[in-house]
């Protein structure tokens, strides 16, 4: 009534078991206005929660100006849906099936082929001690975004907390799980959490972020302490 523009509209997602038949319907609906669609709040709690994760993540890439999914937290002990577990990460900060089923509906589904690489960076501890860390980073890739999963591995002595560093060139960090980080582009320092700081001698732990680019070129450093 104003005149003033729409460009995007954000949808709503707090569902239980399954997905709406119509939710691929819907937001072509929208898009068919001539506006962006983003489902700026999901979460999915129930039995077949893994599942519904992949038909709304489906259904968001079936439809081309769909062009973003928020999970309304990371871990379970996170949301403010209280004993529910309606998120991707357990309270402890472990990857759940719904996770895995996002991630193969991000692959299978995007609009540009899927590719697969690692790069692996060592470096020594700033710490005391020999034993020092090394990261291995994991990277799904699609057209126009990636998911990187950065493993956190403790050498010959146990770790009290470790930072990464990682450089992200051409693109933007627009979510990450189970670390702390510094930015959003460029050199980013990732740095453990409260559950995940302390790892023992030759153990490992993860976290992980996605972003707009390819991803390529992070060449993860660690440093442990």
């Amino acid at each position: 009534a104003r005149g003033v523009p729409i460009d995007c509209v954000g949808l709503q997602a707090h569902l239980t078991n399954t997905a709406p038949s119509d939710m691929q319907a819907n937001i072509q609906r929208f898009a068919d206005l001539g506006v962006d669609v983003q489902i700026t709040e999901l979460d999915i709690a129930g039995a077949n929660q893994a599942n519904a994760y992949g038909a709304v993540t489906r259904a968001c890439l079936a439809v081309a100006r769909c062009t973003g999914i928020t999970v309304w937290g990371i871990r379970d002990s996170d949301s403010w849906r209280t004993g529910e577990n309606p998120l991707l990460f357990t309270s402890s900060g472990a990857k759940k099936p719904a996770y895995t089923a996002v991630l193969d509906a991000l692959n299978a589904g995007g609009p540009g082929p899927t590719t697969t690489t690692t790069t692996t960076t060592t470096t020594t501890s700033n710490g005391p001690g020999p034993g020092g860390c090394t990261a291995t980073v994991s990277l799904n890739q699609w057209n126009g975004g990636f998911v990187a999963t950065v493993k956190v591995t403790a050498g010959s002595s146990a770790l009290r907390g470790w930072q990464v560093t990682t450089t992200l060139s051409g693109g933007s960090v627009t979510g990450s799980w189970s670390a702390n980080g510094s930015g959003t582009s460029g050199s980013i320092t990732w740095s453990n959490v409260d559950y995940n700081g302390s790892v023992p001698a030759g153990g490992s732990t993860e976290f992980g972020f996605q972003g707009t680019g390819s991803g390529s070129g992070l060449n993860p450093a660690c440093t442990a302490s």
